[in-house]
């Protein structure tokens, strides 16, 4: 009894990602037409990280280039449904190949996820809580690598992530403004830890709960006192 319960199992788990695979694959095959500065492994990881967030997630990408890591991350709503808010200004300011006008190629890249995804035209620094919904299951930052640039963006999404939720950073290793902003934000304590794939690195918001005392007396030396664990 023991071993088809076990044999059942195991067939449900193939059937998901039989079909998480044939999801993934029909909405982001093209992607690898599209320009992009992330690897294979990075784009399949903020897949799924989208998936995990659960049913009608918000989630936040701040830096969108043309698309392609949008398509990954907006695939991973199609199945629990969500909304994915893409930040830019579309106006190639930090790209190597210089300033020109990328919106219309970003809106074709992703026209065939275009119900999960609600471009915002503004630079971060203009971004309002009023332009997304709140709170987030997820925030992808990728914007602008400078120190000023990064810890705005870090400092801005931060409260509006849920407990649970995901952060995440590219250009993690190769530029010194994430690197330092990633590191503060961890000494703040309110961030965990969660991966490293490439060149991207993602943390978990540090669910609080109070800790329930062994022992009566220990507790009654400060019955003020909330002391918080993950």
């Amino acid at each position: 009894m023991k071993k088809s319960m076990n044999i059942s199992k195991i067939s449900r788990k193939l059937r998901q990602l039989y079909q998480e695979k044939i999801i993934k694959n029909k909405y982001t095959s093209h992607v690898k037409k599209i320009k992009t500065h992330m690897t294979t492994q990075e784009l399949d990881t903020l897949y799924k990280l989208a998936r995990e967030c659960g049913e009608n997630a918000n989630i936040l990408e701040i830096g969108s280039y043309v698309g392609a890591s949008s398509c990954y991350i907006a695939a991973g709503l199609i199945e629990k449904g969500g909304s994915l808010f893409c930040v830019d200004t579309w106006e190639n300011q930090t790209m190597l190949e210089g300033e020109y006008d990328t919106m219309k190629e970003f809106l074709e890249n992703t026209r065939i996820l275009s119900q999960y995804i609600i471009p915002i035209r503004k630079n971060s620094q203009n971004l309002a809580v009023s332009d997304i919904n709140n709170p987030l299951n997820f925030a992808f930052i990728d914007g602008n690598h400078s120190y000023a640039g990064v810890n705005h963006d870090y400092c801005m999404v931060a409260p509006w992530i849920i407990e649970g939720g995901i952060l995440a950073f590219h250009d993690c290793i190769h530029f010194e403004g994430v690197s330092r902003t990633i590191g503060e934000a961890l000494a703040s304590g309110k961030w965990q830890f969660s991966g490293h794939v490439d060149n991207l690195m993602w943390f978990r918001k540090i669910e609080r709960k109070q800790l329930n005392f062994a022992h009566p007396e220990v507790e009654s030396i400060d019955n003020h006192m909330t002391l918080s664990v993950i």
